[in-house]
């Protein structure tokens, strides 16, 4: 029979486990054990986050000195997370929010671990713009990369639009010519 002083840490102990993970939500997850992170080359959005699980050992996530070379990582944003014990369970080492483009390379810079092997990277690429791509539209955003149907074409004056009829006809140019060569 489970005593209840067994059954109650037991209780605690998975509720601490559920309690971390559950404050490790992001966009994206690299786990980290067996002197790895997986997966080891990640490739996300601009702006997008990341969460670091620990399923075993104690590891860190080091973003700021290459642990191999003593120099600087240069990643667009520099970034640490300190190290934890992981369990098969899974403990949040840490959420990491990559609002620059480019690529960052991390390791682990606990003991011998980035020399075995526990480097990885995050590659952070630009998110394309929606917008109105016809240049005719009131709203036209010269710098959309997809047109997602929301050009407006009647909010505004077209050019050559006398009439204010939402179109350029033959009335428009009718009114034109009428008004052609006077001075006001």
């Amino acid at each position: 029979m489970i005593s209840s002083k067994l059954f109650l840490s037991c209780t605690l102990c998975l509720a601490a486990t559920f309690t971390a993970v559950a404050q490790c939500e992001a966009d994206h997850v690299v786990y980290a054990s067996n002197y790895s992170y997986e997966p080891e080359v990640l490739q996300i959005g601009q702006g997008e986050s990341v969460a670091f699980i620990n399923n075993q050992g104690f590891h860190d996530v080091n973003g700021d000195i290459n642990t191999l070379t003593g120099t600087s990582y240069n990643n667009p944003e520099s970034f640490y997370l300190s190290p934890i014990v992981g369990n098969a369970s899974g403990v949040c080492i840490g959420v990491v929010t990559f609002n620059e483009v480019g690529e960052y390379n991390y390791d682990c810079s606990i003991g011998s671990h980035a020399q075995l092997g526990m480097v990885a990277s995050i590659q952070v690429q630009a998110n394309e713009t929606s917008g109105c791509t016809y240049s005719f539209a009131c709203n036209y955003n010269p710098t959309a990369a997809f047109d997602d149907g929301s050009c407006e074409l009647t909010s505004c004056a077209l050019q050559g639009d006398l009439d204010g009829d939402g179109a350029v006809t033959t009335s428009d140019l009718l009114a034109f010519l009428g008004v052609f060569g006077q001075t006001l």
